[in-house]
């Protein structure tokens, strides 16, 4: 009996580590009630832990720490030797749906002070009561070749556009309707976008040459309505805003006369 309970022992413990091997930290898009995230692309880190935005070029993942690596050189040694500043967190929980993430070094509580954060899978954000009744958003020009756009979208896919600069062949007024599909496509990123949370989200810092975009949105259930402006848009609505601003050229549109 009691080797039977040591082995029962020994197989929770290897099925437990075999699955918290199988959760990769950098797979994930992981955001936070502040509406904060992390997450990994080509190679890089991009995370928000205090409400700026910040990138790191280099990080690695060691056993139960997440590295984020600063690399440069000196005129001190010409140029020829890489240094390297480490910001260390540790990983104190990980699973598909949470993690837990504590600085447990001066440059990393540099970087998001000394709290320890937990966020979720971004990809588990989802209120099936979020839908909408209205939507308005307005897309500006940039530095380069950013379309001007204001467009409005009612709840059974009534589509209107008004194109400026760089909207071409949609300059001026149109109409069209979005198919079934793609109001389907909008309604999931409205409820994926965590867009409650945002009545009183206000960006922290300012960007250079970006577009600035605005979202009104009246909601079914609710008298309140949601304003939003952003040249620089946290995770939670990056993915509603590119299917706001690449829309008018998937749909058919007919100039109003």
């Amino acid at each position: 009996m009691l080797k039977r309970g040591i082995y029962l022992l020994l197989f929770v413990l290897m099925t437990g580590n075999a699955y918290a091997q199988r959760v990769k930290l950098d797979s994930i898009r992981w955001i936070n009630k502040d509406l904060g995230h992390l997450y990994f692309s080509r190679g890089h880190v991009y995370f928000n832990f205090v409400g700026f935005d910040k990138e790191k070029k280099n990080y690695a993942v060691v056993k139960d720490t997440l590295l984020l690596t600063d690399t440069y050189t000196s005129s001190a040694d010409n140029f020829k030797v890489k240094h390297h500043i480490n910001a260390k967190f540790l990983i104190k929980d990980l699973t598909n749906s949470r993690l837990y993430l504590k600085a447990i070094d001066s440059n990393a509580i540099v970087l998001a002070g000394p709290d320890t954060y937990l966020f979720t899978n971004f990809k588990n954000s989802y209120d099936k009561d979020a839908g909408f009744s209205k939507i308005r958003f307005l897309s500006s020009t940039c530095h380069g070749d950013c379309p001007q756009l204001e467009i409005t979208v009612l709840a059974n896919g009534d589509y209107h556009l008004r194109g400026g600069e760089y909207a071409e062949p949609f300059k001026g007024e149109f109409t069209g309707k979005l198919s079934p599909r793609q109001l389907d496509t909008l309604n999931y990123w409205v409820k994926h976008s965590e867009l409650k949370k945002m009545y009183n989200w206000q960006q922290a810092d300012t960007v250079a040459d970006a577009p600035n975009y605005y979202f009104e949105i009246d909601f079914e259930k609710s008298k309140k309505k949601l304003s939003i402006t952003t040249n620089q848009p946290p995770l939670n609505i990056a993915d509603l805003i590119e299917f706001m601003v690449s829309s008018y050229k998937k749909i058919h549109l007919t100039p109003v006369k």
